[in-house]
């Protein structure tokens, strides 16, 4: 019963495809499994990894959240312009704070408009998207700029550094990893052993029964997308230290990818089910076929179309599986 059981999982299936990739990476290239290799692998999961979790808290509970890379571009850019200008050298603890808070007030936003009116999730941010992408680049004139000394001097931590002995090829794996495990350790702690993070799932699930259960609904949307909004800004921050300057322009454009692999990683787009494993087995997966393929001299064009064709399949499953099991409750019902 319990095989059935995790063979039913989309993860499962997520996770031989992974493998099997992976395999045939190593097997055609002889480079796969190499320390600097998977290194730089998990390195480029890094980000994607953060934004999963919007992604997913989004999806979880109210339906798609799009904005969350313009809240990271604009949080990241005031918490780095506030730095600089006060000539601040301390931790960089303070930075990320004031990036959290205003990540936390672009959060509030998109949730105020979507309790208050009751308008979609994806129209709301749609729209909030483009009033973000205003403000950074017309109101304060953003651009290209380098780090505050604070957030520069964390950029040069690392956790860990390999090199490869054979082809003399280092990688390193920067200090920004433990934001992500610290994020996803508190994200699956709240969700699954607290009552807060309960109602998350129940909300999503099915908003009148949560309501008569006894959930304030409104006000766990609204959070949600507060913590939304302050998870986005540690990535944008985590971005700019990891790239060691702020590039306002490179934060758009990545999110629909990041929401393909929440998605192929078993989360439901109706809302109330999904699980943080296939947040990253979706991420891992997308990121191995961006950027592993040329090893196996793929060209590029070839990569997004296969990305595409894994987003689609992907996309279709989970909609069909869900489908599947509506229907069957209602002949059950």
């Amino acid at each position: 019963m319990k095989v059935k059981k995790v063979l039913g999982r989309p993860e499962t299936y997520i996770a031989i495809i992974i493998i099997v990739l992976c395999l045939l990476i190593q097997l055609k290239s002889g480079l796969f499994f190499t320390g600097n290799n998977l290194m730089d692998m998990v390195r480029a999961m890094i980000i994607p990894l953060i934004y999963a979790l919007c992604a997913y808290l989004s999806f979880v509970s109210t339906g798609p959240d799009v904005s969350f890379p313009l809240v990271a571009a604009l949080s990241s850019f005031l918490a780095a312009e506030i730095t600089r200008i006060s000539g601040y050298h301390g931790p960089v603890l303070i930075p990320y704070l004031i990036a959290m808070a205003f990540g936390a007030i672009l959060g509030a936003v998109n949730g105020f408009l979507i309790v208050k009116f009751r308008f979609p999730s994806l129209i709301v941010t749609l729209g909030t998207t483009s009033i973000f992408n205003g403000i950074l680049f017309g109101v304060f004139n953003a651009s290209r700029m380098e780090l505050p000394e604070p957030m520069a001097r964390f950029s040069k931590s690392i956790l860990i550094t390999v090199k490869d002995p054979s082809t003399g090829l280092g990688s390193n794996l920067p200090t920004t990893f433990l934001i992500v495990v610290a994020l996803y350790a508190i994200t699956y702690i709240i969700l699954n052993y607290t009552m807060s993070g309960r109602s998350v799932f129940a909300l999503g699930g099915d908003e009148v029964s949560a309501e008569r259960a006894g959930v304030n609904c409104s006000k766990i949307r609204f959070l949600v997308f507060v913590v939304i909004g302050i998870i986005a800004s540690i990535a944008g921050m985590s971005y700019s230290v990891m790239n060691r300057r702020y590039l306002p322009t490179e934060f758009a454009g990545t999110e629909m990818t990041v929401i393909a692999a929440v998605i192929l990683g078993g989360t439901r787009m109706t809302g109330g089910y999904g699980t943080l494993t296939g947040c990253v087995l979706g991420t891992m997966l997308l990121t191995l076929v961006t950027n592993n393929l040329n090893l196996v001299g793929i060209p590029v064009y070839y990569q997004k179309a296969l990305v595409g064709i894994i987003i689609v399949i992907g996309t279709a499953a989970s909609a069909l599986s869900s489908e599947r099991k509506a229907t069957f409750r209602k002949k059950g019902a």
